[in-house]
Parts: C-alpha cells; structure tokens; sequence
C-alpha cells in the first residue's frame, strides 16, 4: 500500500514511507510534483469518470468525509493491474490517499502517520468499509472492533461483543489444531487469508474474507483482523460450481446420446474442421478418405473429385449461410443394394447470434423406403379399396377405390372428403369415429357409401390413424358387404317370422292349456267329491276309470307344455336343499302299490358316500324318477325293480350324484335304443297299443337331466332287462337337523344309540339313518361293550343289532342289562335274515319278551322307511299327538273367513265343496266386481281368485283390493287353469301371495293354507 498527502492544489507535501518504485506504466517517483498531472485521468483507464478536483469537491463536503475509487492500471509488461484509491478528508484541507490491490493490505505495511494521529487512526478505523476487530493476543479476547463490524454481526452495543473469545464468532468449528497452527502463523508475523463462514448474534450466517496480521504499538501487541463480506461472491461461486456440475452432466449425456445414436452425427467450424462426431460419422468416413479422422480435420483437405467437393461444399455453405437444409440421399451399398438416407444441416450460432459452424446428421431410413415401397404396392394391388385422407380430403386412393365407386377419373375423388360420399352425412358422426379410432389405434364399424352412378352399398370400414411426413393422416380400409347384409336381412325376417310362430305356438298352448284344464278341472274334481261318498262296488270301478282316464290326460297335458316350455328355453330350476334319501323314498313308496298289485318288488339302496342334503330342483328331479321307475313298472311283468344312488366327486367342490333304475322287464334291442328318446315316438309301434303312453315321457326326462348339467343313459338286453341311469351335477349341503326331529328327541330322553352291526356297509347305512335323525351314534363290537356303553349312558334311546355278537347271545346280553339296571327301559330294533321270519313270534313273544324292552324285528333287505315308522313306533307321545291332530278338520286348527272369485259354475261349485271338506264354508262371487262388493261387506282372511274372468279379470281385481282393502290385508291365491311358464311369476307380481293350477285337488287347497297360515 502506498499513501500520500496532498492539499487542495494536489501538490505532494510528504510520503509516508520510503519511495515505492510501482510497475506502472508512468512509475510514482518524483515528489512535489503535481499529483494531477502524474496521475490523470487520462492517463489511467479509471473505472469511474471522476476527475480528481471532482474527489476534492466530494471529500470536502460535510456528509462525504470518505470516497473510493476503482482504476485500473497497465503495468511496463502490458498486463492490467486494479487498483483501488481510498480518499480521506484531514484538517488543514489535506486529504489522505491511500493506494491498494486489496483491502486487507490496508495494514501491510503500518504507516507512521497513522500511529502518531489518533485521529487519522480513528477516522481510517471506523470509517472502514471492512469489519475489523482487535484481539489479545493472548487469550484471542475481542477488545475493539469498529462500525461495520457491529453491522456485520448485527450488534447494537459493542458491550455484546467486547471480552468474547473470537472463535464465538465462527459457524463452523475448528480443531485445536487447526486453530493452534492458524495463530502461529500470525504471531510469526505472516499475514495469512482465509475465507470463513461467520454467525451474526441475530443467528444469520455469512462468508467473510478474514486476513490477520500481528501489529505492535508503543504500548502493547494487537491482533489487527479485517474480514470483508464475500457471501455473494461464495454463493455465486457455489452457483457456478453446480452450474458447471450441471452443464458437465448435461454434455456427458448429450455426448452418450450422441455416441450411442445409430445416426452419423458431426459438426463442423467455417472453415471446414471437424468439431464433434461419433464413431458412426467416424467408420464410414475414414472408409471414405481411406486415412484416420479427428477433431481439426479438414473435410476438404485432400484431393476429392470436383463433382463430390461441389455435391457437398454446396450444402455446408448453404447452413453457413443461415439456411436449414434437408436432403434425400441414395447410395450404392457393398452388396449392390442401396443405403437410402436423409441428411440434415443447421447452421451453429453463438450468444451474439453469429454463425459459427454447422451442425449435421444423416439418418439411415432404408428400412423405412423398403416398408413405404411395400405399402405402397399393397395400397396400388390391393384388391380391397384403401383410401388415405387427411383433413383436406383424400390425397391418394388405390384402382380398387375407383372400381367400387364406379369412378374412371381419380382426380374426381381426390380433394374431397370421404363422408362426400357418404349416404349419411352427418359430420359428427365422422368425428365421433375418427377420435375413437385414435383412441384404439384401429376402428371397425359398417358404413353406407353411395357410388358415381347414385348406387348406394354398404361396407365395412377399418379407420386406421398413421403418420406420413409427420403428419397424422387416416387411412381408411373398405369391405363391400351389400350381399352379406341382403342374407342378413332374409335371416332377420325369417328369424321374426320364427318368433312370430313360436309366439303362435305359445298363445295356442296357452289357450289349449287354459280351455282343457277347465272342464278337467270339473271331471277331476267331480270324481274327488265322489270319493267321499258311499259307492257300491260297480260305481266304484266307473269313478276308478274316469279317475284314471283324467289323470292320464291331465300328465299328457303337462307333458306337452313341459316339452314346450323346454324347446324355447323357458323353463327355468328352482333350486333349493333337497335330501336323496328321502326323495327315493318317497318315489318308490309312490310306486309300491302299483308293483305289489303285480306281483313286483321295487327296492331302494342309498350308497353310504351319498350325503345327507343336495343342492338341485326336487320337482324335477322327482319328475325324472317317477317316469324311469313307471316305465320300468309298464315294461316288467315279474321279477324286481331296483333304484339304487350313489356318488362321485367332482372338481371345483362338485358332486355327481346318479340313480340307477334297474329292471328284470321286456328290454330293448340295441338298434331300437336311439328311438327311445325322440318325442312322441315308441321303440315298437306294437308297445304303443299294448303298454300306452305318448312317448313324449323320456325326452322331457333327457332335457331335464341335460339343464341340471347331466345326463341319462341306458343299457338294455331283450328279455332280460334295462338299466337307466340319470346323473346330475349339484353340491353337497350341510343341513341342519330338521325342527321337527329335535323337537322328538326333546320330549324324550332317547337322544343316543347304539349300533352292533357286522357287516360294514349296512352298519355304515344304519349309522347315517341315526345320525341324519339326530341321534348321537355309539359303536360297538361285542355284547360286553353294547353293555358297558348303556350302563354307562343314561340317554340311550334305541340299541340296532343283528344279532351276531361273538361272545353272547342277545338273550344273555338283556338279562345281564336287566340285572344291572332293573328299571332299564330300552328299545331293540333287530335286523333279521328273511328266512326267520317264522321266528318272529317265539322271539318277540317268548324268550326275548322282557319288562322294559320292546323289540321292532326287521328283515333283510332293510328299507329305510320302515325304519323310520319303526322309529316313530318306539315315541308314542310324538305319535299320538300327531294321530289326534290328523283327527282335526284343517278350519279347527286354521280357522279363516274364505271368498272363492270364479266365474266357471261348475269349477265354483267344486272349489266350494272341496272346501267344504276341509270344515270351511265359503262365500263365492261370478266375477272381480263383485268380489269386491263382498270385500265391503266383509273382512275375508283368504281369497281364491281366477284370473281370467268377464268385467275385470284377476290382476286387475287383485290390484284393486291392495289399492282399496289395504288395511285388511287378506291373503289371495290365484286358482286359475293359466299354467304356462311365466304364470306364477306374473300372478305373484301382481300381489298374490300364492298359485294354484286347475285341475284342483283337494290336496293342493290344503297344503297351500298350510304353508301361508299355519305360522
């Protein structure tokens, strides 16, 4: 640092060192000359265009004791050198100027002057624009420190600070250390500069450039510190930095994209020089020059023909000069093919705009010609017309487009858009399919066009987005369809005249259906009525045949509408729990009588695999039974028939459950089996005249066992017998035991049994039984054990034995229960081979006859539900209960005010004594007026109602009495001969709450009272 005082004339008064020869242009040697004309303005490149009576002027003002100025210098070695020029104003009119490359010189060299006045010291220390702070040496204490170090670290009184060690100061924290070499360095007399990151006492942060410098005074030692803020400067650095960070990782993966581009990538100067290029431009050019290529070569540095320079001089001077150039390029290849390619040039410019280069890139599409050229004969060949357009019009169409439109001239299609051509021209539709087309990527839709000659046909169009010279475009695909559309419409109109047909059928069936259930419902009726009364034995006979001769009539009917109902799909399951056991019980009880009274055995074995509840339609499923069994029945003069069920699993949780109904009858010849299934058709017209049916009976059994996912088969042998077996496809069910049984067991203390029996099969068969019927099933082997489980257990109910025990006979076996429990009470049930039965009375009456015991004899082959009457033998409180409630009139238990509406006579007054029979008199009406007339006179609990009737018909009355009666809410059951599938829906619809079909049984009153009431 160099200083100076001068007066108001700029003369040099004194120095305040020795003379400092500077490498300046014009050195500062002679002093006493005119400061201004040594140093000017002129002379120096000032970084501000004040004139040094222009400072004078400003120091000299009493608010501008202080002025800096910047200037930069050229030393004798021509380089720039800054300077800064610190001006203060002094008494007597002198100024102080100071002369330093940087602030933290200010103290490099200690000036006398400023030792000696303190003033000039004052003035110099607290007008500085750098904080400054005087340690102690020793202890690193801040002592002093001047105003713009209080502003710096935000201190409104210097008390905060004084006495603080410095390193309070610091943001970061130093090693011992490193701050023990720091202070060495200073107290060695070097003046060492850091840049430290410094906390203000408000808690802000900021960067400082901190130099130091060990001053000594005629009194004591100081640490003189200068730190100046440089927190923009470091943020800027930082700035810098990651932009550099940024800009490097940018190049690296601008550099990588275009390495790993399949383009050839270059760029080159104005003169020629390769810049950048990756490995592609690099093997095909140094193949090309035959000699090594790279950054600095020149492209037209060897001898290239004239024709080749001028080729591609031509389009590098063409971006020099502003212009963005595109090219096709076509080149023979090795293998004399060719490479087809597209080039592109774009001139370089820098921040001022300026060209500087060229930047260019060739991109290989001969993939792209050879895909063009293969579309391209497609289009041209294809024999369907193709038609691409765009939001002009057509631009192109192939022949096969001017063929279909009957058009000779293309350039009578191209230019207009293809709805032009359309019958329908509704330009939102076209939209409509061209965003859906995008949206798929492909749409197919059928259109109609009409063509030159004012023909309209239809087609079917595929609308397919593309893109050509990177433009969207439509191409549009077109499949002339008129002939299949004319064999649509005949298939239409042949299909309506089907359905009308078959809607013909229906209405017929309906009203053949309605027209014979009527006056049957008359003759079944009338005979039911009959069958109360006394009939000597010829009357007896006639009533059996016109019995008889109705119900055939009556199956035939439901036949005919069963096989109707299927054929159009109309005829739906109704599936709900159902027990296989108890349902072959029931079809072979039905049949029993029917085979007894001709000499036949009809038998029933249930597999132990077979569970206890199923998932299937009952009806159906009983329907399907009841016509194998009653046709084996028909076709059997001696011998047995046997229905036997088993089960198989399935996957997926299934099960196949199938029945097998076996005969000893007439059989079928092979060649006549495929007859057997064909509607109104017998396998021997002689059958038909001796045995009777309509032969309509097993083909609604097949499409039945066909909707519940099965199948009926059959296998047959003349004179010997058949087999048919009906399998079906269903679910096991795990069911409760049903009230009614639990209800047994709870009035009685017989809750557990106990089973002997040999043989595993029957024993596995009677454990079921038991256990379906809630019984807890004990198991033993031997007499010992049968007698040490019901000494043990005092609910034993029931002891099922077959009497092959091997240690005792049963009669030793009850006197030895009898002497243990004296008052036992237990009933035997015992499983017998036939041919005992002549024992029956010796055993029951004689040596097994005990007090306490009673003994149910069964013989083999058992039948469940002889069983089961033998089990509601052993509890007569349950038995006798039910025996006197039978003994009641349905109207004394369920007693209900009942309205019949009908308008047949003959059917009223038959539903009238059918209900009379059941204890109920009711009151009638002809038609739904006058029921409803009644209804206002009296409350009805039940009302039976026909639907079709004259005035207002049954829906219509039923909507009246829920819309009128509301409050009274009487039950109403349809009683109607409208028995089409569909029927009971649409009664229930319209309010009623259940459904008779006519003819009417008394039967079916009964149990339908039962059902809405008994609750």
């Amino acid at each position: 640092m160099t200083s100076l005082r001068s007066d108001s004339n700029f003369l040099i008064l004194n120095s305040s060192g020795e003379v400092i020869t500077w490498n300046f242009y014009k050195p500062l040697q002679e002093f006493g000359s005119n400061l201004e004309k040594e140093i000017h303005p002129s002379q120096w490149n000032w970084a501000i265009s004040d004139s040094w009576a222009s400072v004078w002027k400003k120091v000299k003002s009493p608010r501008k004791k202080t002025s800096f100025l910047k200037v930069g210098y050229i030393t004798q070695k021509k380089e720039p050198l800054d300077l800064e020029v610190k001006i203060v104003s002094l008494e007597n009119d002198h100024i102080l100027l100071l002369f330093f490359t940087n602030f933290e010189s200010y103290f490099s060299e200690t000036p006398s002057i400023f030792l000696q006045d303190s003033e000039l010291r004052s003035t110099i220390f607290q007008k500085s624009a750098n904080a400054i702070l005087l340690l102690d040496p020793d202890k690193d204490l801040i002592l002093e420190i001047n105003q713009t170090a209080s502003r710096y670290f935000e201190i409104q009184n210097q008390s905060e600070i004084l006495n603080l060690p410095f390193s309070n100061l610091l943001a970061q924290d130093f090693t011992h250390f490193e701050y023990t070499s720091r202070k060495k360095k200073i107290l060695s007399g070097e003046t060492p500069s850091w840049d430290l990151e410094f906390k203000t006492f408000r808690g802000k942060k900021f960067w400082g450039n901190t130099s130091c410098r060990m001053i000594s005074t005629h009194l004591n030692k100081i640490i003189l510190v200068q730190i100046k803020d440089i927190t923009e400067k470091v943020n800027t650095r930082k700035s810098l930095l990651e932009q550099a960070g940024t800009i490097a990782e940018h190049e690296a993966n601008l550099n990588a994209i275009i390495e790993n581009s399949e383009a050839m990538i270059w760029s080159i100067d104005k003169n020629y020089k390769l810049l950048i290029f990756n490995s592609q431009f690099q093997n095909v050019m140094q193949d090309f020059y035959h000699s090594e290529i790279s950054t600095g070569f020149n492209l037209f540095q060897k001898e290239l023909p004239p024709e080749i320079a001028k080729y591609w001089k031509e389009f590098y001077d063409r971006a020099l000069s502003g212009e963005k150039v595109s090219v096709a390029r076509k080149r023979p290849n090795q293998d004399g093919t060719f490479i087809f390619s597209e080039l592109s040039f774009q001139p370089i410019r820098n921040t001022e705009y300026e060209i500087t280069g060229v930047s260019a890139i060739s991109v290989d599409i001969t993939d792209k010609k050879l895909a063009e050229e293969k579309f391209r004969l497609l289009f041209e060949r294809s024999s369907e017309p193709h038609v691409l357009y765009d939001d002009f019009g057509i631009f192109e169409c192939n022949p096969a487009t001017l063929k279909m439109l009957r058009c000779s001239d293309k350039k009578l299609v191209l230019g207009k858009h293809p709805i032009h051509f359309s019958v329908e021209t509704e330009k939102e539709k076209t939209n409509e399919l061209e965003s859906i087309a995008l949206e798929k990527g492909s749409y197919t839709f059928e259109w109609v066009y009409k063509r030159f000659n004012d023909e309209e046909f239809s087609v079917e169009v595929t609308l397919i987005p593309i893109i050509i010279h990177q433009k969207r475009v439509f191409l549009s695909v077109w499949h002339e369809i008129t002939e299949r559309k004319v064999y649509e419409d005949s298939l239409k109109r042949a299909k309506e005249i089907a359905e009308a047909a078959s809607k013909a059928k229906t209405d017929f069936l309906a009203m053949m259906s309605h027209e014979i259930r009527t006056p049957l419902n008359g003759v079944i009726g009338t005979v039911s009525l009959l069958e109360g009364t006394f009939l000597n034995t010829e009357q007896k006979e006639y009533l059996d045949i016109i019995k008889s001769s109705g119900q055939n009539l009556l199956i035939l009917l439901n036949d005919i509408l069963d096989l109707s109902r299927i054929e159009s799909g109309q005829l739906k399951l109704e599936i709900q729990p159902v027990s296989p056991e108890k349902l072959t019980n029931e079809v072979v009880n039905l049949f029993r009588p029917m085979a007894e009274e001709k000499g036949l055995v009809v038998e029933s074995e249930v597999s132990f695999n077979v569970p206890n509840w199923i998932i299937s339609d009952p009806y159906r499923l009983r329907q399907v039974l009841t016509n194998l069994i009653g046709n084996s029945i028909k076709f059997t003069e001696k011998g047995k028939i046997h229905l036997s069920v088993e089960a198989e699993k399935f996957p997926n949780d299934k099960l196949r459950l199938i029945f097998h109904v076996k005969d000893t009858g007439i059989g079928i010849a092979e060649e006549k089996l495929e007859l057997l299934f064909r509607a109104f058709s017998q396998v021997d017209s002689s059958t038909t005249r001796k045995y009777g049916g309509s032969g309509l009976g097993l083909t609604i059994s097949k499409k039945l066992a066909e909707l519940m996912k099965g199948e009926i088969t059959v296998k047959s042998q003349v004179n010997l017998g058949s087999e048919f077996s009906l399998s079906i496809l269903t679910e096991k069910l795990e069911y409760e035991i049903p009230a009614g049984v639990q209800e047994l067991h709870s009035k009685n203390l017989a809750t557990s049994a106990v089973i002997s029996i040999q043989e595993f099969q029957f024993k596995e068969q009677i454990k079921k039984f038991c256990e379906r019927n809630g019984f807890l099933v004990k198991m033993a082997r031997t007499a010992k054990e049968t007698i040490r489980i019901i000494s043990e257990e005092e609910r034993i109910g029931v002891f099922l034995t077959d009497l092959n025990f091997p240690d005792m006979n049963l009669s030793e076996m009850l006197n030895e229960l009898k002497k243990q429990n004296p008052s036992l009470k237990l009933t035997v049930i015992l499983f017998m081979e036939k041919e005992l039965k002549d024992s029956y009375y010796l055993v029951t009456n004689g040596l097994f006859n005990r007090p306490g015991f009673q003994i149910f004899m069964m013989f083999k082959p058992i039948l469940l539900e002889e069983l089961s009457k033998n089990f509601e033998k052993a509890f007569p409180i349950k038995v006798l209960k039910k025996q006197n409630e039978n003994k009641k009139l349905l109207s004394e238990k369920i007693p209900l005010q009942i309205l019949l509406v009908e308008d047949n006579v003959i059917n009223q007054k038959i539903a009238l004594r059918l209900l009379t029979k059941l204890g109920y008199n009711a009151d009638s009406a002809l038609n739904g007026l006058e029921g409803i007339e009644k209804l206002k006179t009296k409350n009805y609990d039940l009302i039976f109602m026909d639907i079709q009737m004259p005035e207002i018909d049954g829906y219509e009355t039923t909507f009246q009495i829920r819309k009128d009666f509301g409050k009274s809410k009487p039950v109403i059951v349809a009683m109607t001969a409208n028995a089409m599938e569909g029927d009971r829906e649409k009664c229930l619809e319209a309010g009623m709450n259940a459904y008779i079909s006519k003819p009417i049984q008394i039967q079916d009153i009964e149990s339908t009272i039962v059902l809405l009431f008994q609750s």
